[in-house]
């Protein structure tokens, strides 16, 4: 009985079909888990970036903050000044806030690695702009670790929304 060469390029051709149907399959588990992984620590940091931000208020409205401030520096300023400015930097940290969750939301609803390596690029300038927060004595290390965590599992998704683009979708198995 004779092997009939079609037959033997086609089985090949369905074990090869057959198992990036699989890769895809693994590939996407792997990235759904990680996804749910990143909503949580995107909601841990949204809540607490909250609660940060209304003692940020209450620390304001009460003056501790500028009198803190005034004291560290030894400035000798009206307290108008750094009010305004602290005003200022919570003014820019909230429109950062809403551009990072924005950008993270797009991310995980397209699943495109542009999006993701936006994300983290976006999450690199929130890392920065903690460590320069802490001249003003405004650092918080949760914050900033859960910022670290965040920006390390975008680079991740990045990479494996980039396989799932190489990989042939699931249900595209070629009819012989």
């Amino acid at each position: 009985h004779p092997l009939n060469p079609e037959d033997s390029d086609s089985s090949a051709g369905n074990n090869s079909d057959n198992s990036a149907a699989n890769m895809w399959t693994e590939v996407d588990y792997l990235y759904t888990r990680h996804e749910r992984v990143l909503m949580l620590l995107l909601a841990m940091q949204f809540a607490l970036e909250v609660l940060y931000d209304i003692v940020y208020v209450m620390r304001m409205k009460d003056g501790s903050s500028v009198l803190e401030f005034m004291a560290m520096y030894s400035w000798r300023v009206n307290p108008k000044t750094p009010e305004q400015l602290f005003w200022v930097i919570f003014v820019l940290q909230v429109g950062y806030s809403l551009c990072y969750y924005g950008i993270a939301i797009a991310a995980m609803w397209t699943k495109r690695p542009k999006h993701y390596r936006l994300f983290a690029n976006f999450g690199i300038a929130g890392i920065v702009g903690l460590v320069l927060l802490a001249y003003v004595n405004k650092f918080n290390l949760i914050i900033f670790f859960l910022h670290l965590l965040t920006y390390i599992y975008a680079r991740f998704l990045q990479g494996l929304t980039a396989s799932l683009l190489l990989l042939p979708p699931q249900g595209q198995n070629q009819a012989p």
